[in-house]
């Protein structure tokens, strides 16, 4: 399998026109092929399909299932194949924990991280400091515009070898991300009042968000042992990007119930290629990128939008630009792979 050919091919897909080249071949390299007989099942109901499959031969089929409100048990099937004239693979969507997989006859394929692509597809929008971004735990439970925001916040700072940085016991008042440097985190046992360095912090590195988050002091002294650069995110720019709660989520059964009493809408935030594949029943298209462009001002006013896309991502960055406009908008916890009810598709048999 010549890597960088299906990579040129998947790339010319809406999923995964979205990735530069080097990434999207690094993510097929990191991706196991694996291949299967004829009635062999490859994922079962239980688990769910959890990964993203690019058929290279052979034929899926592929088995949905789900809960109707009356309690009674229905399902759905579609099948994938490989043809002759064909792109030369064909693809079967991480949408739904409740899919399991078969295989109609011997066949060849990738499995491509479900979680790791929709990581990629929402920060590959940031600027440059998203490889940064990515690494850093606290930037993955707020929204994506919120991360771009507060990057855009940080001012760049010059630390000289054995300045100290922060103080234990003192209020917190700013965020720190090391760009260079290293520094060292002390703690003093306040019983003992012996002093224990617990850590060494390096580039990429950050701290300072425990005492903000929890409004209280500092809990460590962080002291330089080399020179370096800090971003730093001052209190009010934390509080107002990170802090507070900028995103609503709703989970499917509060979802469902506000639907089916007409007190919301439903917004599909994927891209054209997964809404076509399968999608919640009465979901309107608008996707994320279309969404940050322009797309905003095609969302009328005066209503309650319930917003997914597969996992629940894309969707809390698609909920953020819309409350900018001042629409309410709650993101679908869990997305379409956590959707218990029945899912709309082309591809049924």
């Amino acid at each position: 399998m010549d890597i960088a050919d299906l990579a040129k091919r998947l790339g010319a897909t809406t999923m995964f026109s979205h990735l530069p080249s080097q990434q999207l071949v690094a993510l097929l390299e990191r991706s196991p092929q694996r291949q299967v007989r004829a009635g062999e099942r490859v994922v079962d109901s239980v688990n769910g399909l959890k990964d993203h499959l690019v058929l290279l031969s052979g034929e899926l089929e592929a088995r949905r299932t789900w809960t109707e409100t009356d309690g009674s048990e229905n399902s759905s099937v579609w099948r994938v194949g490989v043809e002759a004239d064909g792109p030369g693979f064909s693809l079967l969507s991480a949408a739904s924990r409740h899919i399991s997989v078969q295989a109609m006859a011997d066949s060849d394929y990738l499995s491509i991280d479900g979680e790791e692509l929709d990581d990629l597809l929402g920060w590959g929008d940031l600027s440059g400091n998203a490889a940064m971004a990515r690494k850093l735990k606290l930037f993955h439970k707020i929204p994506l515009e919120n991360v771009e925001r507060a990057f855009e916040c940080m001012v760049e700072r010059l630390v000289a070898v054995g300045e100290t940085v922060v103080t234990q016991g003192e209020p917190g008042d700013s965020y720190y991300i090391i760009l260079s440097g290293e520094a060292e985190v002390w703690v003093t046992d306040p019983l003992s009042d012996d002093t224990a360095r617990v850590a060494v912090l390096s580039d990429s590195d950050a701290f300072g968000e425990e005492a903000l988050l929890l409004e209280g002091n500092r809990t460590a002294t962080v002291k330089m042992i080399s020179p370096g650069r800090l971003l730093v995110l001052n209190k009010s720019d934390f509080d107002a990007l990170v802090k507070s709660e900028m995103v609503e989520e709703v989970d499917a059964e509060q979802a469902d119930d506000m639907l089916k009493r007409g007190v919301a809408r439903l917004l599909d935030c994927r891209y054209d290629m997964e809404y076509e594949e399968s999608r919640i029943r009465g979901a309107k298209l608008v996707p994320l990128d279309k969404l940050r462009r322009e797309g905003v001002f095609s969302i009328a006013p005066g209503f309650t939008y319930i917003v997914y896309c597969r996992s629940g991502r894309r969707s809390k960055a698609a909920a953020f630009l819309l409350r900018e406009r001042g629409i309410r908008a709650l993101s679908l916890t869990g997305g379409i792979k956590e959707w218990p009810y029945e899912v709309d598709s082309n591809m049924v048999a």
